[in-house]
């Protein structure tokens, strides 16, 4: 019976030389190759057993002589043809099924994602309203702390943020997000060039932002609001912002230091203080760079204050700028935010899950430290529910694309979008708050207490008010006032500085006096970032004015100026150049230098007026009250008011007779040009004038009295004018500008000898006729004063005092009534809040 070969698995090429003897190599028999493809050919055509026998007879009778093993060996390799064609189709089909598979699962992905993006939608939505109630009824308790804390005269300031990052980092942006609302700064194109001081207030009664500016020269000393009255509509704070900075800063790139005061009030806000600070720079003017730099840290310096970092997510993080300048003031990032912006230029790139995890991861960053990724609609003049639409929008575009590259949603989510940033910033915010209450609680226990110990000493106060005991206790305490006073000239922190000092900027801020005029440079000034008073103050203010007074160049004359004042000289002769020289230099040195001295000397009567304050603080503790045996004289208002109208009036008499002394010097130095003084700076040599020879003597008077010198040993050769082509200097004959260019010489050495002595001698001006007196004459003026009273007016004083007194007396008992209501109302706030919050997290 014939074995049917095509039920037989096909035998290997060992089996067929063991059966047939026969090692058959296809290649060496080309005919056999032949009949093979055909027979390939017809197998793709045949299905069946039937069909395969048919080409198999046809190989058998063919003309080519085939021995068995050659047959056998074509049967084999047909039917492992056959199988591959199979093979063939099946990998097809798989392959068509692993497609079919690959687009369901994509298309099931992008339901996936797209439910996901729907749920993150409603997720945020509903917990932005949980957090909005939560946030609003904080926000209250808050206000309600606060407002006891102000009653009480207690230091509750509110939290404050410093932005920073480069120039279109977005930093703008940001602080409107943080608002809520649009005020279009962002459209502006300048930058910000001063400092943005954003004073945000919650106000339940303010559905729209009430927006005022603080007046630029606004002093805090008085009972005046230092803010307008008038709101600046959000249309115009953009305009109204430019202005301010144009006023101040000037145009163009230049920067200052001084801020701009926005105080907000709104229903959706947090109290909160942000500063939004000029952008770092790349390139550019090196000495602007450095400015801008410096400015930045001096904000960011102090320790309450929470930092946030901005840096565009395009910049590599090997490229950063901006964060190695904040690790220089906090190492570690403890208390400061890193948020990546405009991350919708990037998230584009992140096309897979390993590109995506590893920028998301970061890099140089320290453990645990992770940074935000944040995108804010670039579209404008929307209103807040469309803003914040917006913002919601172009994070989930964000969230969107992410998914779509397979990142690690549970671990980097977290860190994406600006809601997860607001979140963090009020949770850090309200730490802040909370972590402040147990100290406010403390000191309003410590206020209870000295209320209930003033009203014990005022009712003693009472009961020993006589005519001849006041005298006795007033000497007592002017000698007490005029000890503490110098003590705080001198040097001491009886006063306490961490309270009643002032920094540079305090000090600029609350005097309302203003910045120096003309004045473009940002000098680091010694201890200008020290809370100083007194001698101390003082002394800062004096190396200011040396500072700037320096700082002033001589302001180059035009050609009309220096022509009009050679004039004719008496004799009809020449003009002499000395003489126009002299007439410019008077002219310019007082138009220049004046306006400093007066702001200097306005500056010195603010610092010496405000020691009253200090004093008197200082007094009133109960150390001093305790063991100077003055009793309560610090609530005799009517007393302290005399005594505060005495300082006061001494304080302006030394100013009248100070600036007089100043007036005199500045005319005796102007008024008559020695030549021989300002040329002798520089020509006098050094000696040492411990060991004077009797011939190092004769060289120096010598030199001194020598008077030989001419015009041109006096003036350095005449440096080219910079002249334009249609100025007066391009129209004048080479003669004009040789006499021109001489006089501007003449005239620039004095005004820099001018300059020199005016320091010198405006310095010992205000030690020996202002700071002097006060440790000289002040004493005994107010003794005097206090002296010379008549009963009728000590009757007069103390008997509106007693009066005071026992109206004090009725006050204290109410506030200590008061005080205690307001301590447990505290305390019930503090465990609520403490309970909300706990609830929130």
């Amino acid at each position: 019976m014939e074995t049917d070969t095509l039920s037989q698995s096909p035998p290997s090429s060992q089996e067929l030389s063991q059966d047939y003897n026969y090692n058959f190599k296809p290649e060496q028999d080309l005919e056999l190759q032949r009949r093979i493809s055909e027979i390939e050919a017809n197998l793709k055509l045949s299905k069946s057993k039937e069909n395969l026998e048919t080409h198999k007879s046809t190989l058998e009778n063919s003309d080519v002589e085939i021995t068995p093993s050659k047959n056998q060996l074509a049967e084999v390799l047909a039917r492992k043809l056959l199988e591959e064609g199979k093979q063939r189709r099946a990998e097809k089909k798989k392959e068509l099924e692993e497609k079919k598979r690959r687009r369901e699962e994509e298309e099931d992905w992008k339901r996936l994602i797209k439910k996901k993006v729907e749920e993150e939608r409603k997720r945020i939505e509903t917990e932005e309203k949980s957090l909005h109630s939560t946030n609003k009824e904080l926000n209250i308790l808050f206000n309600d702390l606060q407002g006891i804390a102000q009653d009480f005269k207690i230091n509750f300031e509110a939290p404050e943020i410093v932005v920073v990052g480069m120039q279109s980092d977005g930093k703008s942006s940001f602080i409107e997000g943080l608002l809520g609302f649009q005020f279009n700064l962002v459209d502006s194109n300048i930058g910000t060039r001063r400092p943005l001081i954003l004073q945000m207030i919650n106000d339940p009664t303010k559905d729209k932002p009430s927006c005022r500016f603080r007046r630029e020269l606004s002093s805090s000393m008085g009972d005046e609001d230092p803010f307008e009255e008038e709101e600046t509509p959000l249309m115009l704070l953009s305009s109204e912002i430019v202005r301010r900075t144009t006023q101040v800063a000037g145009r163009g790139d230049r920067v200052s230091a001084s801020p701009i005061f926005l105080r907000v009030r709104y229903c959706n806000c947090a109290n909160l203080t942000i500063w939004d600070t000029p952008g770092f720079r790349l390139g550019g003017d090196e000495s602007l760079k450095k400015a801008i730099e410096k400015m930045v840290i001096e904000l960011m310096d102090s320790k309450y204050r929470i930092i946030v970092c901005l840096e565009q997510s395009t910049v590599e993080w090997a490229n950063t700028v901006s964060r190695p300048i904040v690790r220089k003031i906090d190492p570690s990032f403890s208390r400061t935010i890193l948020i990546n912006t405009k991350f919708d230029n990037r998230v584009k790139e992140l096309r897979n899950k390993d590109t995506a995890d590893i920028y998301l991861n970061g890099e140089g960053l320290p453990p645990n430290k992770k940074p935000f990724f944040i995108t804010l609609p670039v579209q404008r003049d929307l209103d807040a529910d469309e803003y914040n639409n917006a913002i919601l929008d172009v994070y989930l575009s964000d969230y969107r694309q992410l998914l779509e590259a397979h990142f690690d949603e549970h671990k980097y989510l977290p860190q994406v979008g600006f809601h997860r940033v607001k979140q963090t910033l009020e949770k850090l915010l309200n730490d802040r708050y909370h972590q402040s209450l147990g100290p406010t609680l403390r000191v309003l226990e410590d206020i209870l207490t000295k209320t209930q110990r003033d009203l014990d000493e005022i009712q003693n106060e009472i009961s020993m008010n006589n005519v001849e005991e006041m005298k006795t206790r007033v000497n007592k305490f002017v000698v007490v006032f005029i000890v503490v006073l110098e003590k705080l000239l001198q040097g001491s922190i009886i006063g306490n500085p961490e309270v009643y000092g002032q920094t540079l900027t305090d000090e600029k801020l609350a005097s309302g006096i203003g910045e120096w005029p003309d004045y473009a440079f940002n000098f680091e000034i010694p201890h200008q970032h020290r809370k100083l008073y007194g001698g101390a103050q003082f002394e800062r203010l004096m190396n200011e004015f040396e500072c700037v007074t320096h700082s002033q160049e001589f302001p180059l004359p035009s050609i009309n100026e220096v022509a009009t004042s050679l004039g004719i000289s008496k004799g009809h002769n020449v003009p002499i150049l000395e003489t126009a020289a002299s007439d410019i230099v008077q002219f310019k040195s007082r138009k220049v230098l004046q306006p400093l001295s007066n702001v200097a000397m306005k500056r010195c009567v603010y610092v010496m007026k405000r020691l009253f304050e200090v004093a008197l603080s200082v007094l009133n503790t109960d150390q001093w009250t305790e063991t100077t045996g003055t009793g309560l004289l610090t609530l005799q208002h009517q007393f302290i008011d005399e005594l505060h109208r005495v300082f006061d009036q001494f304080v302006s008499d030394t100013e009248a007779s100070c600036s007089a002394k100043l007036r005199d010097d500045f005319d005796s130095l102007t008024k008559m040009m020695d030549w021989d003084l300002i040329h002798g700076l520089t020509e006098i040599n050094e000696y040492d004038v411990l060991e004077v020879t009797q011939d190092d003597t004769k060289k120096r008077v010598m030199k001194m009295l020598q008077r030989k010198d001419s015009l041109s040993s006096r003036i350095h050769a005449p440096k080219k004018q910079k002249t334009g082509p249609g100025s007066a200097q391009a129209q004048a004959t080479s003669e004009d500008l040789l006499t021109y260019e001489a006089v501007c010489q003449m005239s620039g050495k004095l005004f820099a000898g001018i300059r020199y002595f005016f320091v010198k001698f405006a310095r010992t001006k205000f030690n020996a006729f202002f700071v002097d007196p006060m440790f000289q004459k002040l004493g005994s003026v107010i003794m005097d004063h206090f002296r010379t009273l008549l009963n009728s007016k000590y009757e007069e004083m103390f008997n509106l005092g007693l009066d005071q007194l026992k109206q004090q007396e009725i006050k204290l008992t109410t506030q200590l009534h008061h005080i205690k209501q307001s301590r447990d109302r505290f305390k019930e706030l503090l465990k609520k809040i403490s309970s909300d919050m706990r609830f929130a997290s």
